[in-house]
């Protein structure tokens, strides 16, 4: 019997026991990990320095991070990361200030 609602026959367990409960990958989660490797290796062929293509692949990784974060609903993170972002934009524009004050 339910707990929640009496009367109403327990919940039962999956019939495939053995596998996981989360969804597999789909198609874009698929292409999102295997874009990055294929396109170090291109642009490496291609003759652009490792420091350049880590950067890029880098900045690429925070922006789709972002915009994963802002698709699913996390604006508790994003306003932290705001706020970080705030911080050390204004810790900089003081230090500015007081390196052209000398």
């Amino acid at each position: 019997m339910s707990m929640h609602h009496p009367g109403a026959p327990a919940p039962q367990p999956a019939l495939s026991a053995g596998r996981c409960a989360r969804a597999p990958l789909g198609a874009a989660q698929v292409a999102g990990l295997a874009v990055f490797p294929v396109m170090a290796t291109v642009l490496a062929l291609a003759g652009m320095p490792v420091d350049d293509t880590l950067w890029l692949l880098a900045g690429s990784g925070v922006t789709g991070a972002g915009c994963m974060t802002a698709a699913g609903g996390g604006r508790p993170l994003l306003a932290a990361l705001a706020s970080a972002a705030a911080h050390v934009a204004g810790a900089a524009a003081r230090q500015q200030a007081k390196d052209t004050e000398r």
